[in-house]
């Protein structure tokens, strides 16, 4: 059983926060759990979500590689002990190229399924002042990614990701990435996509109008 390391647990309630010019709600400023924690099928008991991008049962889990760590470092103001983008949890080896829609996860006393990309939002942006970072989160691929869950369970830290199933339809959150970046998606692209079964619920019905309106 393959095993991916989680470097650390992330929760956060939603506060005011401003940046820069911008004022929002967020529960963006994420910090690590020290204690074990019920995960259910919305997420983390402890953390909120704002609801018009992240949340609900089929981005109940938000995942970003600590190998795109590096990638940022240098280019941007990094916070040591934070998530870097607010996901709540950090993990090693595991990234978009690797995973598919639809594999499968204990965590802990909990079972965790992919579902779809995380697709970058302003509040990121306004977070390290640099208005760009969209579009370099968008041409690298380094997104990072969500989970519905399958099973509720108890995490805590120490608890690492154990892969026990991969989606026979094969398609990696990467191929996913690039088709809803591309410029000029083909028909063929949107049927490869959607084959896999577990996309989540939100986004599968919007690529399945895209594909039709070719």
């Amino acid at each position: 059983m393959t095993t991916y390391h989680v470097r650390a647990i992330h929760t956060a309630k939603i506060t005011e926060l401003t940046f820069g010019k911008k004022t929002f709600p967020s529960a963006l400023l994420k910090q690590p759990i020290g204690r074990e924690m019920f995960l259910s099928y919305t997420g983390l008991a402890e953390d909120e979500q704002t609801p018009e991008h992240h949340g609900g049962t089929e981005k109940a889990l938000c995942l970003y590689p600590y190998d795109h760590y590096g990638f940022w470092d240098g280019w941007m103001e990094m916070q040591d002990g934070s998530a870097l983008f607010g996901e709540n949890i950090t993990t090693v080896g595991l990234n978009e190229r690797n995973t598919h829609i639809g594999d499968r996860f204990e965590f802990g006393g909990a079972v965790i399924e992919v579902t779809e990309p995380r697709q970058p939002c302003f509040k990121i942006a306004a977070k390290y002042n640099k208005p760009e970072l969209i579009i370099r989160m968008r041409e690298s691929g380094f997104t990072g990614f969500y989970f519905r869950v399958l099973q509720e369970g108890m995490v805590k830290p120490g608890d690492h990701l154990k892969l026990i199933r991969r989606d026979p339809a094969g398609v990696s959150v990467q191929e996913v990435n690039e088709l809803l970046f591309s410029k000029s998606p083909t028909a063929a692209e949107y049927d490869r996509v959607l084959e896999a079964v577990a996309l989540s619920k939100t986004l599968k019905p919007k690529l399945m109008e895209k594909r039709n309106q070719l």
